[in-house]
């Protein structure tokens, strides 16, 4: 009876889950333009640059790099990395979710379902005490209430979940900048002017961010992260950095990165440092550019001693900061 009611309770959870759909969100890891490290850090996936030697047209530039230090500045960073989408975007695109959803056909294939759980917990009752008649009773009676429930609140419309605003401000937060919040880490972002109408309004609903990068200040007193990361000294170690596919090739990386490192000057800091992808010829060229250096964190025998993580095919690149 034990094990009957465990299943009952699961089928019932699982329902539960089917009835709120959400997808207004982006994931964090295709929002960004980067790739998350098994080491805890993330691996910059830069593409916005050309290579030092490169040649290219003028720039006109339409951009400010501004250091992250307001709750809504921070929240217009969240917003870009969830594919250029705020909170009243995210609302927005589930409400319209749930206007183009035919409301009948859910309720049918929600109906379905409801009585498939009854049927599986009636099969499974009928195997655990070989009574046809309690297993008959079960199915009817979880398969009833499942297919009413999920039917019902599939023809309203409500299997659609619509976030409140509040809600959907607190995703993105947790989902995209949650050190930036918590003042863990410190960022700067590219603002453009005339969002509402630059690029076809594009950027309308990041206020103008077209591109962000975050660090974190690391093995020091002042740090308020309490982890010690290898033998390094005290060091900020650049997270996350994108800019916009629109905007690239303009040196906005570039700018973005030096902000970094004039931050870094006012700190205890004695040198940057970021995870690259080896294969990421773009992004290394620029911070060789930089005057960064590499070395490779592929041989866990050498890279956690020294840098407390090791990845097969990424490499530390670091700078050591003159004062």
């Amino acid at each position: 009876m034990q094990f009957r009611s465990l299943v009952f309770t699961a089928l019932v959870a699982a329902a539960a889950s089917a009835v709120h759909v959400v997808s207004a969100f982006v994931p964090p890891a295709s929002s960004l333009n980067a790739i998350p490290s098994t080491a805890g850090t993330t691996a910059l996936n830069v593409a916005d640059v050309a290579s030092a030697s490169s040649q290219r047209a003028p720039v006109v530039r339409n951009w400010e790099v501004e250091k992250l230090d307001r709750d809504d500045a921070i929240m217009d960073v969240a917003s870009y990395r969830n594919n250029r989408t705020g909170p009243k975007g995210v609302i927005a695109k589930q409400l319209a979710k749930r206007e183009a959803q035919d409301n009948t056909g859910a309720a049918v294939r929600g109906g379905v379902t409801g009585l498939a759980l009854g049927a599986a917990y009636g099969y499974l009752t009928y195997t655990g005490n070989g009574d046809v008649q309690e297993a008959l009773v079960n199915t009817a009676a979880l398969g009833g209430i499942m297919a009413t429930l999920l039917a019902g609140n599939s023809l309203s419309g409500r299997n659609v979940y619509v976030s409140t605003l509040d809600d959907a401000t607190n995703r993105l937060k947790v989902d995209f900048v949650e050190g930036l919040m918590a003042r863990q880490d410190v960022g700067f972002a590219a603002r453009i002017d005339d969002a509402d109408t630059a690029y076809g309004g594009r950027f309308s609903e990041t206020n103008g961010v077209v591109g962000a990068i975050d660090c974190q200040l690391r093995n020091c007193e002042a740090s308020e992260n309490v982890k010690i990361y290898g033998a390094l000294p005290p060091h900020i170690h650049i997270k996350n950095l994108a800019v916009d596919q629109k905007c690239r090739r303009m040196g906005i990386a570039r700018e973005l990165v030096q902000a970094v490192e004039e931050y870094a000057k006012t700190t205890d800091a004695e040198l940057i440092t970021l995870v690259v992808d080896d294969s990421n010829t773009q992004a290394v060229n620029l911070y060789k550019s930089e005057g960064y250096d590499i070395e490779s964190i592929g041989n866990p025998t050498t890279a956690m001693p020294k840098y407390g993580q090791w990845t097969s095919g990424r490499s530390i690149m670091s700078k050591k900061l003159e004062k």
